[in-house]
């Protein structure tokens, strides 16, 4: 990864995968849900993008990041409360 690209990271929940995040303002998606009908409004956040992957954590994740004010402190959030957080250039497990 260039240092011109947004930093970009895996969540997990044990070992399972739960949450991929890119360090832009982008689109909150759910990969399992069905797409929002036509004309529907899509779901976007200020600092960060985000594809979630197991529904069962979906309101989880949103309440921590609801609570936080950059992708730092949402990084910093979802390690607090027993998630992994994996940056996708650096086999470091706390990113």
């Amino acid at each position: 990864m260039s240092s011109s690209e947004p930093a970009c990271y895996t969540i997990y929940w044990n070992d399972q995968r739960v949450l991929e995040v890119t360090a832009t303002p982008g689109l909150l998606v759910s990969n399992l849900a069905p797409p929002p009908p036509p004309g529907a409004p899509l779901c976007s956040h200020p600092f960060l993008s985000a594809t979630a992957f197991v529904p069962e954590h979906e309101q989880r994740l949103r309440q921590i990041l609801d609570r936080s004010e950059s992708v730092e402190s949402y990084l910093a959030n979802l390690r607090a409360d027993g998630f992994v957080v994996v940056k996708e250039d650096s086999l470091n497990p706390n990113g």
